[in-house]
C-alpha cells in the first residue's frame, strides 16, 4: 500500500461517494469554531491547515485508503501496518446508494466519462461494487491493527448528525463543544447550504464544485437521499448487488451495506475487538 503524501495523527478513509466531504465540512467547520480558526485557513478542504495554524489541532487527513477507485479486488492491499500507531476512521454507506453515487461521479465529474450506463457499471471489476466490497472485507479483518479504529456511516450522519458528529470529533481528540455550536456546525453544512456553497463556489475548492452547473447529477452534492437507490435500480439490478454481498461480504457488516434499510438508518454492528 503506497502510504497518504500527508502526515497525520487520524486518518479518515472511505470508498468514494460515501459521504466524505460532508463530514469533511462538518470538521472544519467544528475545528473553525472550537479553535477560532477562520475557515479560509483551510485550504480546499485540507483540515491539515488548522494544525499548521495551531499546532494544538490534531492532523486529520481524508483520504481514499489504498486509492481503492482505481483498483480492481485483486489489485487492494490488506498491509494497514502504516496505521499501526495511528487512529483510523472508516466511513461507509449502503451499497446500492454508493454504487448509484459512484456511477455518477464516474459518468458525469470525470474527464474520462463512463458512458457504458449504469446497469454495466455495477459490473465492472475496478473501482465499483465488487471493489468496494473486499475493501470492506479488508478492513473488517484489519481494523484490530491502527492504534484505534471507529466506524462510522453516512447513515447514522444522516439520522443523528449532531450526535456523530460530536462522536467521531471526540475520537479524533477534538475537544468537546457545546450542543448549540454543533447544531449551527450541522446548519452550515446542511444539504441546503452545501448545495448553496457549490454553486457560489464559497469555499473555492474543486472538492465542492459542480462539473456542470445547472446539472443536479454533476454536483456533489448531489442529492443527500439515504436509499435514493431506489430512483435509479431496477429490481434486477438491486437483486445482483444483494447477491454480491451475500456472496462476498463479511456477514457481519451485512447491514451496514444495506443500511438504507433500516427504519432509522442507523444500522451498525459493533465492532468486534
Amino acid at each position: 500500500m503506497k502510504p497518504p503524501i500527508t502526515e497525520g495523527d487520524v486518518y479518515v478513509i472511505s470508498f468514494p461517494k460515501c459521504g466524505r466531504t460532508w463530514l469533511r465540512v462538518l470538521m472544519a467547520k467544528s475545528i473553525s469554531s472550537s479553535y477560532g480558526i477562520p475557515m479560509e485557513a483551510c485550504r480546499d478542504l485540507n483540515l491539515c491547515d488548522f494544525s499548521r495554524a495551531d499546532p494544538a489541532v490534531p492532523r486529520i487527513v481524508f483520504w481514499h485508503d489504498d486509492r481503492v477507485h482505481r483498483c480492481s479486488p485483486a489489485g487492494l492491499s490488506w498491509d494497514k501496518d502504516f496505521y499501526r500507531d495511528r487512529k483510523v476512521v472508516l466511513l461507509l454507506r449502503d451499497i446500492r446508494d454508493t454504487a448509484v453515487s459512484r456511477y455518477f461521479q464516474q459518468s458525469r465529474r470525470q474527464h474520462d466519462a463512463y458512458t457504458a450506463g449504469l446497469g454495466a457499471f455495477l459490473t465492472e471489476e475496478e473501482g465499483s461494487v465488487k471493489t468496494c466490497l473486499s475493501f470492506w472485507n479488508i478492513w473488517h479483518a484489519r481494523q484490530h491493527v491502527p492504534a484505534s479504529f471507529l466506524l462510522t456511516s453516512y447513515e447514522r450522519l444522516a439520522a443523528d448528525t449532531v450526535g456523530e458528529l460530536a462522536r467521531v470529533a471526540e475520537f479524533c481528540g477534538l475537544p468537546p463543544v457545546g450542543e448549540e455550536t454543533l447544531r449551527t456546525v450541522v446548519e452550515f453544512a446542511d444539504f441546503t447550504s452545501m448545495r448553496a456553497m457549490e454553486d457560489s463556489d464559497a469555499l473555492g475548492t474543486f472538492r465542492l464544485r459542480p462539473a456542470v452547473p445547472g446539472d443536479q447529477e454533476s454536483y456533489k452534492t448531489r442529492r443527500g437521499v439515504v436509499g435514493g437507490f431506489r430512483d435509479y435500480l431496477t429490481d434486477e439490478q438491486t437483486g445482483y448487488v444483494t447477491g454480491l454481498v451475500r456472496q462476498l461480504l463479511a456477514p457481519e457488516w451485512h447491514p451496514l451495506a444495506f443500511a438504507a434499510d433500516s427504519p432509522d438508518h442507523r444500522a451498525m454492528p459493533s465492532a468486534p475487538a
